[in-house]
């Protein structure tokens, strides 16, 4: 039975989440979400999204969706803001050291290997815990990923790049891949 995958682009509809630079970061959650599926689409893996189209999930609905469906792995993905630059990722405070942790050290790092040929570095010390809803609620191994500074020019010039946005996507996806053990 394939496993399943529980893609969570951030915020939608009324929730913007960040804005600069003429950038939403409710639309390139959505877009780099739906890069990674196609990306796994030869995988023996069963994708799911929280939301498909521009529309408001709310958060806890965000973690029940997953839960419904008895998923492997649920990766919430978002753009940051608040003047900084680079990436970050984060799992609950209760998963530090554990299962969940070295599962995200395998994506964190594939997806760094990457962005580090790009130029960009992990935001203070990259790999971090919070107490975020849809960490807090999931009942399965869970990560939320901060994919550069939407307000940082440098950061949103990238974000704004089709080819930096299909090759994070595809690291996002390989490593998510690796946490599955599916290659």
């Amino acid at each position: 039975m394939p496993k399943i995958l529980v893609l969570d682009p951030g915020h939608g509809g009324e929730d913007p989440g960040a804005v600069g630079n003429n950038l939403k970061e409710k639309d390139l959650t959505l877009k780099l979400a739906k890069i990674c599926a196609e990306k796994l689409a030869s995988y023996d893996l069963n994708v799911k999204f929280t939301r498909e189209n521009d529309r408001y999930v709310t958060l806890y609905e965000r973690a029940n969706i997953a839960n419904r469906l008895h998923a492997d792995y649920f990766c919430s993905i978002h753009i940051n803001a608040g003047g900084g630059t680079g990436f970050e990722s984060y799992v609950h405070s209760t998963a530090v050291g554990k299962h969940t942790d070295e599962l995200r050290a395998i994506l964190h790092n594939q997806i760094m290997a990457y962005l580090k040929k790009k130029g960009v570095k992990e935001h203070g010390q990259g790999k971090k815990a919070a107490n975020f809803a849809v960490l807090r609620t999931t009942a399965m191994p869970a990560v939320l990923l901060e994919c550069l500074f939407i307000d940082t020019p440098a950061d949103a010039e990238k974000l704004a790049d089709e080819s930096f946005l299909h090759g994070l996507a595809n690291e996002i996806a390989y490593g998510l891949a690796r946490v599955l053990n599916l290659v």
